[in-house]
């Protein structure tokens, strides 16, 4: 029989590996390491310094290539085999292979579901929150902060409370619910049907649509100068005052004479 602690910090470690691969790696090798957890033999590796220089390593890798478009397309295929691999190691160190009723690959094969799950839910999430990113309103940057922190907490709070990392793994899996819904209603405002009559929805601004690619008006222009309206708003500020500026030296010299 699995205990209910048991089954809270394999869900939490797994889950903080479809957010983080790295982040709960290196948690896992200096629990062990700083002898918080007890590894199998097996898994005595993942306590060594060499191994925590490479989840170091690793985890700052994901941490930039998350935030370039480019790269995150580039290595998606690898994100999953990563988060995948990631969550069935944690699943096995945190469990012990000492699960009783289930043998250890079907403890790695739920680890690496969850760690799947929640790396397919984030990647909605940031897909949508991607889409509504304007000049001063930047949701995928906190996303992103968010994330890093999760990560790290939820596979702390996984090896330290298990049923906190249980209840951080609801609350995430909630948010990301909501948020997506949100971010979905918030972008289709921002739609409209393509008038070449392909039955595509595209964006205000957009000139061009990318489902039959036919050349439309742009409904909206985007202001992408430095600034935007701060800038006009400065710019009129100054000018409402550079008339009285104009005017003090011209007194002055007049005083003088």
């Amino acid at each position: 029989m699995l205990s209910f602690a048991l089954i809270s910090q394999l869900i939490g470690l797994s889950s903080a590996s479809g957010t983080r691969a790295g982040g709960s790696l290196l948690l896992v090798g200096l629990a062990a390491h700083f002898q918080f957890l007890t590894l199998p033999p097996e898994m005595a590796w993942m306590a060594t310094p060499e191994a925590l220089a490479i989840f170091i390593t690793l985890l700052a890798f994901e941490m930039y290539t998350q935030r370039d478009g480019d790269l995150r397309m580039f290595l998606g295929t690898a994100q999953l085999a990563l988060s995948a691999g990631s969550g069935a190691m944690v699943a096995l160190a945190s469990a012990g292979m000492r699960t009783g009723q289930l043998p250890p690959w079907a403890v790695g094969v739920v680890g690496a579901g969850i760690a799947l799950a929640t790396l397919t839910m984030r990647q909605r999430l940031a897909r949508s929150v991607d889409q509504l990113e304007s000049e001063l309103f930047h949701p995928y940057r906190w996303l992103m902060r968010a994330e890093d922190c999760l990560a790290l907490g939820l596979a702390a709070a996984a090896l330290l409370w298990a049923p906190l990392a249980l209840a951080l793994v609801l609350m995430f899996t909630v948010g990301s619910v909501v948020a997506g819904v949100l971010a979905r209603r918030l972008e289709a405002r921002s739609r409209r049907p393509c008038p070449a009559g392909c039955g595509a929805s595209i964006r205000e601004e957009a000139s061009r649509c990318p489902k039959c690619r036919a050349d439309v008006p742009v409904a909206v222009t985007l202001d992408l100068r430095l600034g935007g309206r701060a800038r006009d708003v400065i710019r009129q500020t100054l000018d409402s005052e550079l008339p009285g500026l104009r005017e003090a030296p011209e007194r002055r010299v007049a005083g003088k004479r």
